[in-house]
């Protein structure tokens, strides 16, 4: 279950910092974590100040990363009145989820023609994992696994670059994902991922190209049910 709005990040899960990891990195970080994982929930106020002493580092490189997740729709900051986690907004998601399946469905066609049993076992070895983690709090890290899967395909089709540049634009989205495992049905992906590589093995591409629509697009559909219950976290 989501978290009710608070303020001055009450909530927030302080990680641990990598060995060697800059400041700023870990800053961004942390705030991403808690953002995305709904601890920091939308329309909560957060200052430089508080997450400095929470993280126990100047505010500076605080004020470095706020400027930075702005700059991926995870946050907004108004002059004179604070700084604020992003509502959920519906275009930006909806947007998002357009490129993804238009890119996912190129990307598919070219799966089809390139992999090798190692990259089914690669596949299978993701899918397994996630399958393990399904029923665990560990939401995101089966936000990394989801992503994992999709990574994996444009490895397979030579597109490390497209991989690259789309997945910084997909935070928002990402968010969606996150809130999707806190209220509503899991195992959903699970399936799909493995109708998808069962028609991988198969190279069965009409029946891929509609799997791939459906699995990027269902998010539209989620959003109905999330802003229903809880319309204060979108715009």
């Amino acid at each position: 279950m989501a978290k009710s709005k608070n303020n001055n990040a009450d909530n927030i899960i302080v990680l641990e910092r990598d060995i060697n990891e800059p400041i700023g990195d870990y800053a961004v970080r942390c705030l991403e974590y808690n953002i995305m994982t709904m601890n920091l929930v939308p329309g909560t106020f957060i200052s430089e100040k508080i997450i400095s002493e929470m993280l126990s580092i100047s505010r500076t490189p605080i004020r470095e990363a706020f400027s930075r997740l702005e700059k991926i729709n995870l946050i907004e900051i108004y002059p004179q009145k604070g700084t604020m986690v992003s509502l959920i907004d519906t275009s930006i998601v909806e947007e998002t989820s357009f490129m993804r399946m238009v890119f996912e469905k190129e990307i598919i066609k070219i799966v089809c023609k390139n992999f090798t049993e190692k990259d089914i076992k690669l596949i299978n070895k993701n899918i397994e994992a996630y399958e393990k983690n399904i029923n665990t709090d560990k939401l995101y890290e089966l936000l990394d696994l989801d992503n994992e899967f999709h990574r994996i395909l444009f490895f397979i089709a030579d597109k490390k670059l497209t991989y690259n540049l789309i997945r910084d634009s997909i935070k928002h989205f990402n968010r969606v994902r996150i809130f999707n495992m806190l209220e509503m049905d899991r195992g959903r992906t699970l399936i799909e991922h493995k109708n998808i590589l069962e028609h991988i093995k198969e190279k069965n591409v009409k029946k891929l190209l509609s799997l791939i629509e459906a699995h990027i697009t269902h998010v539209k559909d989620d959003m109905v049910f999330l802003k229903s219950k809880f319309p204060e976290y979108f715009k």
